[in-house]
């Protein structure tokens, strides 16, 4: 059987018979799901942190958590597969005009693009998992401005604060990865009480039962 962990960002993104309230790392196996637990912290800084501790001692490691959707074409509570991320808001303010950090710095060798990662890990237990493009930004998009600026900028269906770290470390790492996210709301002027965070978070653990059983079957 494979060393599975999954990654998410809060507690509030675990359904609440799987919580364990004042850990953040801890085994599922009781319930019958053969993964580990590791609750990272908001954003992609804590999560590259906890992510690089943990990652060497298991053979697959999963992303899953909400996200935000660009698009109504994804209905709240629709699970997908990220197979393309960005760390989207690295990079400078040029008199009104972004920048992408890569696009500004000199290539590095053996540097990762961050405004382009991919996974090349592409098993999908559940055909139906639309497979999308993600960004992962720093600050949440809550303004018209800003999701006209993010819109501008990327070609993308989801926003999240963490998956293009879970991308960048096990890239690096060499880790097997899969980011499975629930749409839990549209990105628009911030209004939580259009969210609908308790029906992504049961189909979100759904398709994650459904992979981990799945993946440790291979």
């Amino acid at each position: 059987m494979k060393k599975i962990l999954i990654v998410v960002a809060s507690q509030v993104e675990i359904l609440p018979q799987y919580r364990q309230p004042g850990n953040d790392f801890y085994s599922l196996q009781q319930y019958g799901i053969h993964a580990d637990i590791l609750i990272s912290g908001p954003g992609a800084v804590p999560t590259v942190f906890a992510l690089s501790r943990a990652a060497d001692a298991y053979d697959i490691i999963i992303n899953g958590g909400i996200a935000g959707s660009f698009t109504e074409q994804l209905p709240l509570g629709n699970v997908v597969l990220i197979d393309s991320d960005s760390f989207a808001d690295y990079g400078v303010d040029d008199n009104g005009t972004f920048r992408h950090i890569d696009n500004i710095l000199p290539p590095l060798q053996k540097a990762l693009p961050l405004r382009e990662l991919v996974n090349p890990y592409t098993i999908k237990p559940n055909t139906k998992l639309l497979g999308v493009r993600g960004i992962t930004v720093s600050t949440v998009s809550g303004s018209n401005e800003r999701i006209a600026m993010i819109k501008r900028s990327w070609d993308a269906q989801v926003e999240t604060m963490e998956s293009a770290a879970v991308f960048y470390v096990c890239l690096k790492l060499g880790k097997p990865f899969f980011c499975l996210r629930a749409v839990s709301n549209y990105v628009e002027p911030r209004n939580r009480k259009n969210w609908k965070i308790d029906l992504a978070v049961q189909n979100l653990w759904n398709e994650l039962d459904l992979l981990v059983s799945y993946l440790n079957t291979l």
